[in-house]
């Protein structure tokens, strides 16, 4: 595994607004990295990709640590360091104030003794917008190793290598794992899966090409469904799902926001689960829950089967973060 030189690279901390669980954080990014798109590195806890800032695409490598994130670039402009420090901030929830959530949940007696002994558990949210969209779409009804497997075969066809000095980490292809989704238009369910050293395959398996971009909407736009399923592997009914999310996306501000709800939810193949987990990794709604998801509906089976609505409804208006704590005892 080999990585780019980062000795002139600029430098920038962003420290956390209180505790910081990054383990937990580093559990989440083992969970959706993407071969080709993202290398992850557990041992030393760093994450790279490339991020578009001012109009242009820049490599950024971040250490997650206690008490906050460290992150590295190629680009000396002070503008792009603030961009990509403002960024990091929002990806890891960096500035939000957890005293009010940990005290809230810390009343139910689920999370009493989790809130105790892991303080820093804050959302870790996508890094683009429509990258969250399309991700999301993808991991529909498969497990997340399936779902990566998708985007990875996305990324692959359709991301783009930035042009620069520095192309970025290096990895091998996406190995060996095969899923089918389960179904086309039905709500999706999500499996557990623990964290490894991801975005760059198995260690020590040698060099493939440099991390790409996450293709932008026009470009997705542009591709039929048909080829959508014939490259990617997908369903009839997911590749549509994926080219009207581009459609939409190319159509409201080019992917740099998140679509409003309703928009979203006019897409085929789209329903609560998919609105949902957007709104809570991807957009600002710190009470978004997504009653659907498989692993929350087990998580909580094992912990106290005896939740329901009302229960649920007393995390209010921090369902998010009960959510972020329910997946955390999975990982």
């Amino acid at each position: 595994m080999t990585g780019p030189d980062t000795a002139a690279w600029s430098r920038r901390r962003v420290e956390a607004a209180g505790p910081f669980d990054h383990r937990a954080a580093l559990a989440t990014l083992a969970a959706h990295a993407v071969d080709g798109l993202h290398h992850l590195d557990l041992e030393t806890g760093t994450f790279s990709r490339w991020v578009q800032v001012e109009g242009a695409q820049h490599l950024v490598t971040t250490r997650l640590e206690t008490g906050g994130v460290s992150l590295e670039t190629p680009s000396g402009d002070p503008a792009v360091l603030d961009a990509l420090a403002d960024l990091t901030a929002r990806w890891f929830d960096l500035g939000a104030d957890l005293g009010p959530v940990d005290a809230h949940l810390g009343a139910d007696p689920l999370f009493a003794a989790q809130v105790r002994e892991r303080p820093g558990l804050r959302i870790t949210r996508f890094r683009q917008p429509f990258e969250a969209v399309v991700c999301t779409v993808l991991g529909q009804q498969v497990s997340l190793a399936a779902g990566r497997l998708f985007a990875a075969r996305l990324v692959a066809a359709y991301g783009t290598l930035p042009r620069g000095d520095e192309r970025g980490p290096t990895g091998t292809d996406a190995t060996g794992e095969t899923a089918e989704p389960t179904g086309e238009t039905a709500e999706p369910t999500e499996e557990s899966a623990g964290p490894t050293r991801s975005g760059a395959g198995p260690t020590g398996a040698g060099e493939a090409a440099p991390l790409r971009a996450f293709p932008v909407p026009s470009a997705l736009a542009a591709v039929p469904p048909a080829e959508l399923r014939a490259t990617i592997g997908l369903t009839g009914s997911r590749a549509r799902t994926v080219h009207e999310a581009a459609v939409l996306c190319a159509d409201q501000g080019g992917g740099a926001m998140l679509p409003p709800r309703d928009a979203l939810q006019a897409v085929h193949g789209i329903g609560a689960w998919t609105l949902d987990h957007l709104a809570l990794r991807a957009g600002t709604d710190a009470d978004a829950y997504p009653v659907g998801d498989a692993v929350l509906r087990r998580t909580l089976a094992a912990l106290d089967p005896w939740v329901g609505p009302a229960r649920i409804a007393s995390w209010s208006p921090y369902r998010g973060y009960a959510a972020t704590r329910l997946w955390a005892f999975g990982r």
